[in-house]
């Protein structure tokens, strides 16, 4: 049974990578340490941040090509957010380590409900005055992406994302982007920050090779697929139809969760 739940987590994972580039834990994490036995010990949640970000790597990888050949990303306005945020990788990786299970899980399960919710009240993100596609970063723009990127870069890390969400918002709301080449240029950057942060998971806890190669290697192909299927889907709809199927998605799966985990503490409480 564990494995239907790696198998939709990794589903869920691969379409919101597609759809909105949502890092993989943002999906994957809350379902694992919830619904998972294997991943409640004491590095539980630690090991499914590492699986989701492995799986991260390919599914942004493939949905950038897609968003590419659609003409769907800007590395002009996005290339100083790539060098903070990659450059901080390792150093959130380290931080997790430290901080344990609680911090890791309870912070993803309210996160991917607040997200969810951010989208279904305001499912297009683009600014009503955009700025022109490959235009060059300003000084404003440089002392965002600065800021941002090295916030961002240390969350990833630390949170086991690869900071999809967070970028999207920077891009669009602080940077100008349009929705489609905001999401093109997050997965272009995702691609690296998952393959950093997730070597870095891995070196500090080698037992994650060992003991969860199989749930790591079906995450990954699961998620790679739904991350193709749903970035072609992306791409021929509006940004409106795009933001209100990832909010509908990342709301309900994020309230589920939420009662899943917590159920003692509410059951105690409504008693």
């Amino acid at each position: 049974m564990e494995y239907v739940w790696l198998i939709l987590a990794a589903l869920g994972a691969g379409i919101g990578t597609g759809l909105a580039g949502l890092s993989a834990a943002t999906v994957m994490v809350p379902i694992m340490i919830t619904l998972c036995p294997s991943f409640t010990g004491e590095t539980g949640a630690y090991q499914a941040t590492a699986i989701a970000l492995a799986s991260d790597i390919l599914g942004s990888a493939v949905t950038t090509g897609v968003y590419i050949r659609h003409k769907n990303i800007d590395l002009k306005r996005g290339w100083l957010m790539l060098v903070c945020i990659v450059g901080m990788c390792a150093v959130g990786s380290l931080a997790a380590w430290k901080a344990g299970n609680v911090v890791l899980g309870g912070f993803t399960l309210f996160l991917t409900f607040c997200i969810g919710i951010r989208f279904l009240v305001r499912p297009d993100t683009t600014k009503r005055e955009t700025a022109a596609q490959g235009a060059s970063l300003d000084g404003k723009g440089i002392l965002i992406s600065l800021f941002f990127g090295l916030t961002i870069g240390f969350g990833a890390g630390f949170v086991g994302t690869g900071g999809g969400m967070m970028m999207l918002v920077v891009f669009t709301a602080f940077l100008g982007m349009e929705l489609k080449p905001a999401v093109g240029t997050s997965t272009f950057i995702m691609t690296f920050t998952a393959l950093i942060a997730s070597i870095s998971h891995i070196l500090i806890h080698p037992a994650i090779l060992l003991e969860k190669w199989l749930p790591m290697l079906v995450c990954i192909i699961t998620a790679t697929a739904a991350s193709l299927v749903s970035a072609k889907f992306a791409n021929r709809v509006q940004n409106r139809t795009v933001g209100l199927v990832t909010g509908a998605i990342l709301t309900v799966l994020g309230a589920a969760m939420i009662v899943l985990h917590y159920r003692e503490v509410i059951a105690a409480w409504l008693s």
